[in-house]
């Protein structure tokens, strides 16, 4: 009896924990009030900062302005292989078009298990907030349609076509702007995906794969002495028969 209580008090803990995990909660108010500086000038409706690339122990953060004039709200989330998933931001800031702010909880975020919805003033204006993503990549769904500019970290690129990928493939360009390479399209409608790499990624990938090609060349050659050195020997020990002299009828070498 006390173990048929024991195991009713762990399936209870193990659901309530996992109704908690799937409820999601609301969004973290800290990091929402969170303090960021964002650059409200550019020109593109969607302008994108990747302030730094991440590491194999960290993500990548990137720092995001969007034009949602004419919007009442902003859906926010991440495209999963069956669900999509809420998108976790903070320093959210909103700046109207006569230079007021809007920060952090002051402005009406909701969360579920899909999206973090932001209720946007009933004013016309930008808003900004700060996330993360993979290292070295950048997957965004078009939550704005319309021009976006994406600034790389410094010394970083998308050109090399095995190390770098830039999607929408079309109706982009490059641009250098302060010694950093930026993704420049007139119009976006889908998805947008970006793997970029630093200069010492592609000395290292091109020196392994130079170096793994030679191991592999250097064992093939090997490979073949070994097998003609076999074959000599059978023929020293007359073991290798001449395809010519076989009639079918004689034993194998050796057992004759």
């Amino acid at each position: 009896m006390n173990r048929r209580l024991l195991l009713a008090t762990v399936a209870v803990a193990l659901l309530a924990l996992t109704a908690g995990c799937v409820g999601g909660g609301g969004p973290d108010e800290e990091r929402l009030n969170e303090d960021a500086t964002y650059d409200w000038s550019a020109q593109q409706d969607v302008y994108i900062d990747i302030a730094n690339a991440g590491s194999l122990t960290s993500d990548a953060e990137f720092k995001a302005v969007y034009d949602v004039s004419g919007r009442e709200e902003l859906e926010l989330y991440r495209s999963g292989i069956t669900s999509d998933r809420p998108l976790r931001i903070s320093a959210i800031k909103f700046r109207s078009e006569n230079g007021t702010f809007t920060n952090g909880t002051d402005l009406n975020v909701e969360q579920n298990d899909e999206r973090t919805v932001v209720n946007l003033p009933s004013e016309d204006g930008k808003l900004a907030f700060t996330s993360e993503t993979d290292p070295k990549e950048l997957r965004l769904p078009a939550y704005v349609e319309g021009s976006y500019r994406v600034a790389l970290p410094p010394d970083h690129s998308t050109e090399d076509f095995l190390l770098g990928h830039v999607s929408p493939r079309s109706g982009y360009r490059t641009e250098t702007v302060d010694g950093r390479v930026n993704i420049v399209w007139s119009d976006v409608s889908s998805p947008i995906f970006l793997k970029y790499y630093v200069d010492r990624d592609r000395y290292f990938f091109y020196g392994l794969v130079a170096s793994l090609g030679l191991v592999a060349l250097g064992g093939y050659f090997h490979f073949n002495r070994q097998i003609r050195k076999l074959k000599e020997m059978r023929k020293e020990h007359g073991l290798e028969l001449d395809p010519e002299d076989d009639d079918g009828k004689r034993p194998p070498p050796g057992m004759g």
